[in-house]
């Protein structure tokens, strides 16, 4: 058994949702994009307010720039409904978000939201958990890097949401 003393819930997080376990998810959604079709269309990265999001989200972009898709990253936390909206807006390749949705604030978590916008169904589900039992290496490049490239484009999704 492990003890984590009086801070708990941040060691159990810091634990099991680790920047190299996401990193590890987003390769095997790149690489389901990549054999999709959908590798060549832009991704949307969200994120929420829990602890860590932001540099969880930039693990994401890092690995999918890794493997040449180009993402749209909100400048600031956006809920789940606005990454699915800006999937079907801008007809985006799909969507990753960093939250635990409705679980308490001790969860984080990863979520893929394919082209349509919304939940991806089983077969998607199980294609990526195939590509995580097959993936050899994660490919990924500094996230300056991948801006500077041109590989990220931050952006406000809120306004034409909000219309």
């Amino acid at each position: 058994m492990i003890k984590f003393g009086t801070d708990g819930w941040r060691a159990i997080m810091d634990y099991e949702f680790t920047v190299d376990r996401v990193a590890l998810v987003t390769q095997a959604i790149a690489d389901y994009l990549i054999q999709s079709g959908f590798g060549s269309r832009e991704v949307i990265v969200g994120y929420d307010t829990r602890r860590n999001s932001r540099i969880f989200a930039e693990t994401v972009c890092s690995v999918l720039s890794g493997n040449n898709i180009r993402i749209l990253l909100p400048k600031r936390d956006i809920p789940t409904p606005l990454v699915a909206f800006t999937i079907m807006d801008r007809r985006l390749g799909g969507g990753i978000m960093i939250t635990a949705s409705h679980n308490p604030p001790e969860y984080n978590g990863i979520k893929f939201i394919p082209e349509k916008g919304a939940p991806a169904l089983p077969e998607v589900t199980d294609a990526i958990e195939r590509n995580i039992r097959s993936s050899s290496s994660v490919r990924k490049i500094e996230f300056q890097d991948a801006k500077t490239y041109g590989l990220v484009a931050e952006f406000d999704p809120f306004h034409k949401y909000s219309k």
